[in-house]
């Protein structure tokens, strides 16, 4: 169970501080937090900084075209800014598939998002994407069983690497998802990975059941010698989480 960070320059430094997997993007988050202040190699080179730790994580960026061969040359002048980390991040349509496949080709890597169906998944599979990104909250809304969904793509790739060898399919990167309970289905369905922003990481290092332990302990660490002073703050943590003393 892997994660993902997104979102802001700032959310993106703390994902990265926390240890995530990689940064992944999208055109939303660049209208959001970069206002059209910023060219895309502009977000592309404040992001590489910005998730700089020494572990070369790879940065997805998502790129859009009227075509395979315009989505295959935006993906090419990002990834030149840093071949270690810049991959691509296409939609997976008829063009986009056949841009992954491409730029697969020449040695790029690149996941195949906003992606809804298993058809879609095999697709993404054949033409040689390294991930995928099934969209769950959005497909829920549209009444989908998306947790279904990435079950059997689960169960599809994981024939596919039986029968070819570990590393042949895609790996299965969820996104679009709003809150831990979305991200406990996501990986019991079988994800490999999670992408989100900072606070939802941060809600999924939480739990009230985890408050109330720390809150009860508080009170032993009290009757410890020297330590009364020291525990002062779960009055206020009591307060925080709605917790009778």
């Amino acid at each position: 169970m892997e994660i993902y960070g997104a979102g802001s320059l700032e959310d993106v430094r703390i994902c990265t501080e926390l240890g995530v997997t990689g940064i992944l993007t999208n055109p939303q988050g660049f209208e959001q937090y970069y206002k059209g202040e910023m060219t895309l190699v502009e977000i592309c080179d404040a992001l590489l900084k910005a998730s700089d730790d020494g572990r070369d994580i790879p940065l997805y960026m998502q790129v859009h075209g009227r075509d395979s061969e315009e989505i295959i040359d935006r993906v090419k002048e990002l990834y030149a800014m840093n071949p270690k980390r810049v991959r691509g991040k296409i939609i997976a349509n008829d063009k986009g598939l056949r841009a992954v496949k491409k730029l697969r080709e020449d040695g790029i890597l690149s996941v195949a998002t906003c992606l809804f169906s298993v058809s879609q998944a095999a697709c993404a599979a054949m033409v040689g994407a390294e991930s995928i990104c099934p969209f769950v909250t959005r497909a829920t809304a549209a009444g989908m069983d998306m947790y279904g969904i990435i079950a059997s793509i689960k169960r599809g790739y994981k024939a596919l690497d039986e029968k070819y060898g570990e590393g042949r399919a895609p790996r299965i990167l969820a996104a679009s998802l709003k809150s831990t309970a979305d991200v406990n289905d996501a990986f019991t369905a079988g994800t490999d990975a999670v992408a989100l922003r900072y606070p939802l990481l941060k809600e999924m290092m939480n739990h009230i059941l985890t408050t109330k332990a720390e809150n009860l302990f508080l009170e032993n660490w009290e009757n410890v010698k020297g330590e009364k002073e020291r525990v002062q703050y779960r009055h206020e943590l009591t307060k925080i989480s709605g917790i009778a003393e």
